[in-house]
């Protein structure tokens, strides 16, 4: 599967993460790109990438979970 390098450097920290983390922190995205980093999360989603576990737009936070296909796709593009 390809993917964009946005998408490539969340399945790269979800790994290193444990499976767990915010887009936005691996994105180094600030609260004025939430829409941008939710959109790249959605889309991942849509590809079966990973869950969206939840987002708070006045925290910063778009918490997403990696899938199986996520995990293979990360090892799979080093």
């Amino acid at each position: 599967m390809d993917l964009t390098e946005q998408e490539r450097t969340i399945i790269q920290h979800l790994a290193k993460a444990g499976g767990t983390g915010n887009v936005m922190e691996f994105l180094l995205l600030s609260p004025s790109d939430f829409d941008k980093g939710f959109s790249i999360a959605n889309d991942m989603q849509n590809k079966d990438l990973v869950k969206l576990l939840y987002s708070n737009f006045n925290k910063n936070l778009i918490i997403v979970e990696t899938t199986l296909l996520g995990y293979n796709a990360s090892r799979h593009n080093k």
